[in-house]
C-alpha cells in the first residue's frame, strides 16, 4: 500500500481561520503576485515565508460539498519549475489535482456544479522542485544518510535530494464567487517517505495527497464534521 505520510505543520491560526494548507520545509518568501487573492494575502506569522488570507465574513460551516476546479499552472514571475517542460508541468498539475480530489472525496461529496452549500476550490501549482530519483532513495538507507534524514525529519524538513511543490489554494463561494480565503505554501514529503524518493512524479503525487489530507482535516474543523 502506498505511503501517504507527509509531515505538514498544521497550525490552528491558519487552518481554523482559512482552511489553509501548511507545510514543513522551506517556504518561498515571495508573495505570488499573479494570484487573484494576491492583494489580500498577508504573511503567515506562524510559518516563515508562507502567505494567508481569510475573509472575516466567511462562514465555512454552511458548506457541505466541494467543487474542485482543475489545477492550473502559475504564470507569474514567481513560478519555479526548473527545466520541466510544459507537458511535465501539466502532468504534475493533474497528479496534484487527482490526489487532492481522491483524499477529500473519502469524506466529502464532490459537487459537479455551483450550489448554495458548495465550496469552490481553485488550486494553482506555483512550482515543482525535482527529486533525484534513486540517489534520494539511497540516502534513506545508508547509515549516514539515515542519520541526516532523521535530523531533518525531526526538524520538519523534507528529506535530502527530494523535491516538493508550492501550491496556492483559493476558496470561493460557488454561487456568489466571493473570495473566502487563500493560502500559499510549500509541501514536501516526509523525510522517510521512501516512495516519494523514486521520482519527481512520485514526489508530486505524495505532496498532492498530503495537501488533500490537510484540506480535508481543515474542512472537518471548519464545517463541523
Amino acid at each position: 500500500m502506498k505511503s501517504r505520510r507527509t509531515m505538514i505543520a498544521v497550525t490552528a491560526s491558519s487552518l481554523v481561520g482559512a482552511l489553509a494548507l501548511t507545510a514543513c520545509g522551506g517556504n518561498s518568501a515571495e508573495r505570488p503576485s499573479a494570484l487573484a487573492s494576491s492583494g489580500e494575502l498577508k504573511p503567515d506569522k506562524s510559518i516563515g515565508g508562507a502567505w494567508i488570507y481569510r475573509n472575516p465574513q466567511a462562514n465555512f460551516a454552511k458548506y457541505r460539498s466541494v467543487l474542485f476546479e482543475d489545477v492550473v499552472i502559475y504564470n507569474g514571475a514567481e513560478a519555479n519549475f526548473g527545466d520541466a517542460s510544459a507537458a511535465d508541468q501539466q502532468r504534475y498539475a493533474q497528479l496534484v489535482g487527482g490526489e487532492m480530489r481522491r483524499v477529500v472525496a473519502e469524506k466529502y461529496r464532490l459537487a459537479s456544479g455551483p450550489g448554495p452549500d458548495v465550496l469552490r476550490i481553485h488550486t494553482t501549482l506555483i512550482g515543482v522542485r525535482g527529486t533525484v530519483g534513486g540517489v534520494a532513495t539511497v540516502t534513506r538507507v545508508l547509515p549516514v544518510g539515515m542519520a541526516i534524514n532523521a535530523v531533518r525529519g525531526v526538524a520538519g524538513a523534507g528529506g535530502t535530494m527530494t523535491g516538493g511543490i508550492e501550491l496556492a489554494v483559493e476558496f470561493y463561494d460557488s454561487q456568489s464567487n466571493d473570495l473566502l480565503a487563500g493560502a500559499a505554501r510549500q509541501v514536501t514529503p516526509a523525510a522517510f517517505d521512501i516512495e516519494a524518493t523514486l521520482s519527481t512524479d512520485k514526489t508530486v503525487q505524495s505532496c498532492g495527497a498530503a495537501a488533500g489530507m490537510a484540506l480535508r482535516d481543515a474542512m472537518d474543523r471548519n464545517m463541523g464534521r
